[in-house]
């Protein structure tokens, strides 16, 4: 089982620009060529939140074109960036986004792996939170597909990560204990997999022993790797890429990060190209 996760599209309205400086539709496109031209394909495409960066209706309507490039399962998770309301009127093909109630969550078995979409959005804060019901249904579904490996997908991390700035607008303290005792009632967690920081990074769920959590790079721009107290909020222009995990029976969920872009290569070790 293949899962490729994209996050923090911020895609915008046509003509303008994330941050003044990013064409984040492009890079949107571009990702999804380089998905496409995959092999092994992926069996599921799933998108950790920020789809959209203001939000206007007008955004999800672009999102909408933009995706229509992809020809692998596609499931979608609601950021701070994202409306609810919209992106379920822009997406009216997919069922799942109103299985939740109020909520943008559902549960989807993928072959051998069972994914649950958390919503940890909390309007208009840009901080998450997850209220006792969502944390309920989490603790049900958990319990419900006990027997199958699964991964929890949602857009807020549940840890803090060093990047001060973006700390504060994360999920919020008492949030992430909750999430910790939902979590560390269950075994069979293989990864927590979220957005948000527009990077790459890992730790585990304090409170919840033996589960890990992690962030994608954005198919975008990414936040600035500075772990100063006092470091400026800002994006850096690095490349923007996805990430690949790999479940297999015995062997569990590994990650690999991929970068979108054309580069040279493959080669062998004796500079030869790899046929």
């Amino acid at each position: 089982m293949l899962l490729c996760q994209i996050t923090d599209l911020h895609v915008t309205r046509p003509n303008t620009l994330a941050c003044a400086r990013v064409d984040t539709a492009r890079a949107l496109r571009q990702a999804i060529a380089a998905i496409e031209r995959l092999s092994p394909r992926p069996d599921a495409v799933i998108a950790t939140g920020d789809l959209v960066d203001t939000p206007y209706p007008s955004e999800y309507e672009v999102l909408r074109e933009c995706l229509a490039g992809l020809s692998i399962p596609l499931y979608l998770v609601v950021g701070n960036h994202d409306h609810r309301e919209w992106l379920r009127e822009a997406f009216p093909d997919h069922a799942y986004l109103r299985t939740g109630g109020e909520f943008v969550q559902y549960r989807v078995d993928l072959g051998p792996l069972t994914v649950l979409a958390l919503d940890t959005q909390n309007p208009p804060r840009p901080g998450g939170r997850l209220c006792e019901t969502r944390l309920a249904w989490l603790d049900e579904q958990l319990h419900a597909c006990a027997a199958r490996p699964t991964v929890v997908a949602m857009h807020h991390p549940p840890f803090d990560t060093g990047i001060h700035w973006m700390d504060g607008m994360g999920l919020c303290a008492q949030s992430r204990e909750g999430f910790a005792r939902v979590m560390s009632r269950h075994r069979h967690v293989e990864r927590v997999i979220c957005g948000h920081l527009h990077r790459s990074i890992h730790a585990s769920v304090q409170g919840a022993p033996g589960v890990l959590a992690s962030t994608c790079v954005s198919t975008a721009h990414q936040i600035t790797l500075d772990l100063a107290a006092d470091a400026p909020e800002s994006i850096m222009l690095e490349p923007p890429g996805f990430a690949l995990h790999l479940w297999q029976p015995g062997a569990g969920l590994r990650t690999h990060m991929a970068c979108v872009g054309r580069y040279d290569g493959p080669y062998t070790f004796e500079g030869e190209p790899v046929s």
